[in-house]
């Protein structure tokens, strides 16, 4: 797997010229272009009217390999889909995505080192919906795919702004799920950013999820410096902790952990990689420190 990665970063990186044309390049936009018109198709199947609107359609590929010690070596493959259908209502977007870019949790401490037929899916349908400039919230329905069964859920998500002034910001996220099986998932954050410079800016992220499907909830607390070094570089690096919570009572931490992460996108715009080194503790490993590499590759797709 590291081999495989590394010699499609050297590949594209020895193609990358600003005004060549590689076979790359009409590979990815003739897959812009099969989104756009799958999107651009619902929308006429069910409005039949001459219109100029066009979806902004995205979508992200990545692949992930990491490894830590005493861990055998992870992977992943992430990917997620937007269609917008402006013809039917502007607001109107379908969404298709795996469990690994669904999770709301995920920060790369572990990976889901399954292969796609043993994964879950989202498939949904959101209408977004602005109640007033510092508040918006997202109304959808969708089932839940994992190889022959179908489990479908309501997905409601809000986002309330509590404060925003010039670059310092905070807000209050919300999403909840019931599903028709009975479950039910809840996740809470509170978020802050705040800028010291022009260049350098941290966010402060505190995630709370609650599911009844565990005896447990997750508690997540993140602090993440951001150095922008250019339009297509930056470095990311902080401070995390992940602790359960049960009963609303005593507080057990799973691990605690230094991160940071290099991203650069270095191919075009819509192609990019990030080496991410970590030192964990985990209350599994009885907080003996432990060292982690992972190295992720993604592409955008995106209309233009």
């Amino acid at each position: 797997m590291y081999l495989k990665l590394t010699i499609i970063l050297l590949f594209l990186s020895f193609l990358h010229a600003d005004n060549n044309t590689s076979v790359f390049d009409e590979y990815h936009d003739n897959l812009c272009k099969v989104l756009i018109n799958t999107s651009n198709s619902i929308d006429d199947y069910f409005v039949d009217e001459n219109s100029s609107l066009s979806s902004k359609t995205y979508a992200e590929f990545s692949t992930s390999v990491a490894k830590e010690s005493r861990l055998d070596l992870e992977n992943d493959i992430r990917f997620r889909i937007r269609l917008n259908l402006p013809k039917i209502e502007k607001n109107l977007r379908v969404i298709f995505e795996d469990d690994s870019s669904d999770n709301l949790l995920y920060d790369g401490t572990t990976l889901n080192d399954r292969h796609l037929d043993s994964k879950e899916y989202y498939l949904r349908l959101e209408y977004l919906n602005y109640v007033k400039d510092t508040f918006n919230m997202r109304v959808g329905a969708g089932v839940k795919v994992r190889r022959q069964n179908l489990v479908p859920y309501l997905n409601v998500r809000s986002r309330y702004e509590l404060y925003n002034e010039k670059k310092n910001k905070s807000e209050l996220f919300n999403r909840f799920r019931y599903y028709t099986d009975g479950e039910i998932e809840n996740n809470l954050e509170f978020n802050s950013l705040y800028t010291l410079k022009d260049d350098l800016y941290f966010v402060w992220s505190n995630r709370f999820y609650h599911t009844n499907t565990l005896p447990y909830e997750t508690l997540a607390n993140d602090i993440t410096f951001v150095s922008l070094l250019n339009d297509k570089q930056h470095i990311r690096y902080g401070f995390g902790i992940s602790s359960n919570v049960k009963d609303f009572e005593s507080l057990n931490t799973d691990y605690y952990y230094l991160h940071s992460t290099f991203h650069h996108i270095f191919y075009r715009d819509w192609a990019y990689y990030e080496i991410s080194p970590s030192i964990l503790q985990r209350e599994i490993n009885d907080f003996e420190t432990s060292y982690r590499l992972l190295i992720n590759f993604g592409i955008h797709f995106k209309s233009h």
